[in-house]
């Protein structure tokens, strides 16, 4: 197996994942998850993580999981012979995998509030993979990625995070480039 097959099939698989990361700032909303509660001075998780968003997120990486399952046979009637087979995803993997997207990312924002750092402001690594927290084991327990595949994903996340916040950030949907 290529690398880039390996690289193919890591990104399909985590496919809901992202999605579901990148969709929640298109969404916002105004119902912030933590009901404005502080803690010791802090906000507990920040204005930026809002109900609306969460669930507009996780039913977005659900929706690709779903479309990946109808486009599924088709891409691999042609992918399969040249040798880039791509795993199943069925729905269920897909909701997991979006909602473990979120809820890493809540976890990165508690943590980053209780060192002090206010919304918007840039924690290099964590602001790439934070959604990965939970997605990977989901990915590896559900899927047929390898540790392997797993690695070269957390790998090749940072740059493509990084052009789509870019991206999402000259086009007004985000406040800050990363």
């Amino acid at each position: 197996m290529s690398w880039l097959h390996i690289i193919i099939q890591g990104l399909w698989v985590i496919l809901p994942a992202y999605v579901a990361n990148g969709s929640a700032p298109v969404f916002g909303g105004s119902r912030r998850m933590d009901f404005g509660k502080t803690f010791r001075g802090n906000d507990l998780l920040g204005a930026g993580k809002t109900w609306e968003g969460f669930l507009f997120a996780v039913a977005s990486g659900t929706l690709i999981g779903f479309i990946q399952t109808l486009i599924w046979p088709s891409l691999n009637e042609i992918a399969a012979p040249a040798g880039y087979a791509l795993p199943y995803m069925t729905v269920t993997t897909a909701f997991l995998l979006a909602a473990g997207a979120m809820l890493g990312d809540v976890i990165a924002s508690f943590f980053k509030r209780r060192t002090g750092m206010e919304r918007g402001e840039s924690a290099p690594i964590v602001d790439q993979l934070d959604f990965l927290i939970l997605s990977i084991p989901i990915a590896l327990a559900l899927s047929e990625i390898n540790y392997l595949t797993a690695a070269l994903v957390i790998l090749i996340t940072p740059p493509i995070h990084y052009l789509f916040n870019l991206l999402a950030y000259c086009t007004g949907i985000k406040e800050v480039p990363w």
